[in-house]
C-alpha cells in the first residue's frame, strides 16, 4: 500500500507541474485566489486517490490482484 501511495503522489506532483508550467494564467489564478487554489489542489488529491483506490479495491476483489502476484518475473532465472 505504501508504494501505491508514493506511485500516486509522485503522479500527481508531475501533473500539477505540467499544469502549472503549460498555462500561462494558472500563476495569476494562483496568486489571486489562493484559497481556491488550495482547495482544488486537495480536492483532486482526494479525488485521484479515491480513484486509486476504488481500482486496487476492485482488482482485489474480482482476483485479477491474485492472478497479478502468481506471474513469475521474467528478470529473474527460471533454472
Amino acid at each position: 500500500m505504501f508504494k501505491l501511495i508514493l506511485i500516486y503522489e509522485i503522479s500527481f506532483v508531475l501533473f500539477w507541474n505540467i499544469l502549472y508550467h503549460s498555462n500561462s494564467g494558472v500563476e495569476n489564478w494562483f496568486e489571486e485566489r489562493i484559497l481556491a487554489a488550495i482547495y482544488t489542489v486537495l480536492s483532486t488529491m482526494a479525488l485521484g486517490f479515491a480513484l486509486v483506490y476504488v481500482i486496487y479495491i476492485t482488482a482485489k476483489i474480482s482476483g485479477i490482484l491474485d492472478k497479478m502476484k502468481n506471474i513469475k518475473d521474467p528478470r529473474r532465472d527460471t533454472n
